[in-house]
């Protein structure tokens, strides 16, 4: 197992485990996010198998700069084999290297498993409501 940053060599790969972690979700993914992002894949024998985005915010009321997470997913034939947690682990040393003030996410309410898994790490539920509106 290798935490690494996202190179355009994973990209299939990649599509194949979004696709099946998101499957109500046309997959877009054509190479790199922005330069904002961090892009962190979990490998083994050359396929992904776990992943995460880290988009960088600068917050300028509390005047800090924290991540939101996105796209956490693990393969179903590797949960409960520590792969977000070691890709966490990853998470937070970056936060630590970048001063990053906190780290939000989202998850959908039925979710339960990575509910608990977040808590574990030490994430609080925040009271708020999301919302979105579609533009394209």
């Amino acid at each position: 197992m290798e935490i690494k940053y996202y190179e355009d060599q994973y990209l299939e790969s990649l599509k194949e485990l979004l696709q099946l972690s998101f499957p109500n979700t046309r997959v877009c993914k054509k190479g790199k996010s922005p330069s904002t992002d961090i892009e962190l894949i979990c490998v083994i024998d050359e396929k992904v198998v776990g992943y995460l985005v880290l988009n960088r915010i600068f917050d300028t009321v509390r005047d800090c700069k924290y991540f939101y997470v996105n796209y956490v997913c693990v393969h179903p034939d590797f949960r409960r084999s520590q792969i977000a947690t070691k890709m966490f682990e990853e998470v937070f040393t970056i936060c630590k290297n970048e001063n990053v003030s906190y780290l939000e996410l989202t998850s959908s309410p039925s979710k339960i498993g990575a509910h608990e898994f977040y808590h574990k790490l030490g994430f609080q539920v925040r009271e708020t409501t999301v919302f979105r509106k579609e533009i394209l």
